[in-house]
Parts: structure tokens; C-alpha cells; sequence
């Protein structure tokens, strides 16, 4: 997962902070890390990361949020193709790099911190996937018949399972190719008949489904 820290003039405390613990916990079991080590790294005191986060935890939501910053911003200024299916996989491709990118560990913390603990980073990536299918039903290019939650709660437990088997294996899993199907397969299912037809690229097959 990318740590997305905009370039400035002045670095803030606080992405000292994230950019020094990303790279802590990508070079070490999180359990390992002190807060005072993180501080060390960022050249700032104690009570400065007290001043923006509320413990080491939080800096890793805010790592995960991090990430549904640069979501948002692709969803609203690159994922703009007129067929909205294919805007959704490029957003599904987006979270796929995202993990593939990331070490495991720290994968395996976001999602059962997020899972457990905070439900808002999640809810971000749910809002932004509905913008595309909003956008989709106005056009005519998503069936009636389902509603934004129906789709959502299926696309969701769609990406969390492929992440969870992904980090319980270690990164062995074959998230790419596995999630990519899937959400084809649900888009052949809730996309409009009378709407563009899918590309052969598109279409996956039941061996790829297993």
C-alpha cells in the first residue's frame, strides 16, 4: 500500500511521523516498534505525536487512509472512461497494486485492525465505489433490479476475502488474477444488457471463478 506524503516546502510533524513509520514497519514486526522509536526516526518529541495521533495504532489507520486519499483522487480525476465497468476495475487493479505493494505484515494489521477496531477507513472505500455506480445507473449501465448496497456489500466481501486468504498465505495467494475475475463475473451479472458489450478481456471463465 502506497503512503501517499504531498511535497511541500515545509514538511509537517505529521507526515515526518507516517513517512518514518511506514518504513519502520516495513523493516520490522510492528509489535517491535515503539512509539519513541518512531519519534527518533521523525526528529520530532513525544508529545508532538501525541498532538496528532492517539497511539501507534492510529498511525496505521491513518496509513490505510492514506490510501483512500489517493483512491478518491483517482476515482474523481482518472478513472473517467464512459463505461463506468471499466472505471470500476481500474479501481479494483488500484487496490490490487495497493497490496501487492505492501509488505504483508502490515497488510495483515490494517485488515484486522479495520475489520475489528474502525470501520471508517473501509467506509471511505465504499463511498468512493459508489460514486461510480451512481454514475453508472444514471447512464443506463447498471440493472434496476440491484441496489448500490446489494452491489457494494457483494464487491466488498468480494475484496476483503481475496485480502484476507492473500495475507493468510503469506502473499502466496494469486489475489491479481483471483479478485480481477471475480468482479468480472459480478459485473456480468449487474451491468445492462443494453450497454456496451464486454471486451474478451473482460469476460472470465468458470475455471478462473475457482
Amino acid at each position: 500500500m502506497h503512503v501517499i506524503i504531498r511535497n511541500m516546502k515545509k514538511e509537517t510533524n505529521k507526515e515526518k511521523i507516517l513517512v518514518q513509520a511506514a518504513a519502520l514497519i516495513d523493516a520490522a514486526a510492528l509489535e517491535q516498534i515503539t512509539i519513541r522509536e518512531i519519534c527518533s526516526r521523525a526528529g520530532v518529541s513525544i508529545g508532538s505525536f501525541y498532538h496528532y495521533f492517539s497511539s501507534k495504532d492510529d498511525v496505521i489507520v491513518q496509513l490505510f487512509l492514506s490510501n483512500a486519499d489517493q483512491a478518491a483522487s483517482l476515482v474523481q480525476n482518472q478513472f473517467t472512461a464512459s463505461w463506468e465497468w471499466d472505471n470500476l476495475r481500474s479501481y479494483i487493479q488500484f487496490q490490487i497494486d495497493s497490496a501487492l505493494s505492501a509488505p504483508v505484515e502490515r497488510l495483515k494489521f490494517l485488515y484486522t485492525y479495520n475489520i475489528n477496531h474502525h470501520a471508517y477507513p473501509m467506509d471511505r472505500f465504499r463511498g468512493l465505489v459508489k460514486e461510480i455506480l451512481v454514475r453508472a445507473k444514471k447512464k443506463g449501465q447498471m440493472k434496476d433490479t440491484y441496489t448500490y448496497d446489494e452491489v457494494l456489500d457483494h464487491l466488498f466481501t468480494l475484496i476483503l476475502g481475496n485480502m484476507i486468504r492473500y495475507c493468510i498465505e503469506d502473499g502466496s495467494y494469486d489475489i491479481a488474477s483471483k479478485l480481477m475475475a471475480q468482479t468480472n463475473h459480478l459485473i456480468s451479472i449487474i451491468e445492462n444488457a443494453t450497454g456496451p458489450i464486454l471486451s474478451p478481456e473482460h469476460v472470465c471463465s468458470t475455471e478462473q471463478l475457482l
